[in-house]
């Protein structure tokens, strides 16, 4: 009795329908993934916002971008670097997650300092938003406070509010390019760096350009103190070219 087994043009069909089947269903996996990715770094914005704030109210101040482990503070410690020590993450590198230091220790606002998830471990940190090159010392989610870099803060100058877009301080995600502008920034930030640094909006699509970004609840400008305009104000939705 002779078998029965399949022909060459019925596996062609199959594997044609498995085909099919992979590239409607991997885009839709890598979407699902980067809107979870979204939802994270949103949730881990609330608390750093809610940490933040109670740092504030219990000091008087917000936690200053300056890391208290950082050569800049007068700690001499391996692996710092200016106003950032040494990163939570990246043995032997600084980072700016030496910045969240102030609200996990001595008192734990927060137990530990999240991670941005689209940062990818393997590279270590958010990536430049013009040479797409490793950024340094940009491990997780940037923080920036106003009060550090206005006159008479801890760094002084006159970017101020400027440099947190017009905020008392703000947070920002690298977001589903990997790549972290800042949010944007001051109108002196060139052209690339504004157009990557934009609000992430999933309307223009999955993964389109753009920082995911928190602001504090204020405006950053001191009384009277001179400061650079940022491009995007996020407190009085001003675009300032």
């Amino acid at each position: 009795m002779r078998e029965k087994g399949f022909t060459l043009i019925e596996l062609l069909i199959v594997v044609a329908i498995i085909a099919i089947l992979a590239a409607i269903a991997v885009p839709n996996f890598l979407e699902a993934q980067t809107r979870s990715k979204v939802s994270r770094a949103q949730s881990d914005m609330r608390s750093l916002a809610t940490a933040i704030e109670s740092y504030q109210i219990d000091n008087g101040v917000y936690p200053p971008i300056v890391a208290p482990n950082s050569p800049f503070a007068g700690v001499s410690t391996p692996g710092g670097l200016g106003i950032n020590g040494p990163s939570i993450y990246n043995p032997g590198h600084s980072g700016v997650s030496s910045r969240f230091i102030w609200i996990t220790t001595p008192i734990s606002y927060m137990s530990s300092a999240p991670r941005d998830p689209f940062i990818n471990p393997r590279v270590g940190t958010a990536l430049h938003p013009v040479s797409e090159d490793p950024m340094d010392y940009y491990d997780t989610y940037d923080y920036v406070d106003a009060a550090t870099l206005s006159p008479g803060g801890w760094i002084g100058g006159n970017r101020g509010g400027a440099a947190c877009s017009g905020a008392v301080w703000h947070i920002v995600s690298a977001g589903p390019d990997r790549i972290n502008a800042f949010g944007g920034g001051q109108t002196n930030y060139n052209i690339q760096i504004q157009r990557r640094g934009v609000d992430y909006d999933p309307t223009n699509g999955t993964m389109s350009e753009g920082d995911i970004v928190r602001i504090g609840s204020g405006r950053g400008e001191l009384p009277g103190a001179p400061s650079i305009l940022p491009a995007i104000n996020r407190v009085t939705g001003e675009y300032n070219f």
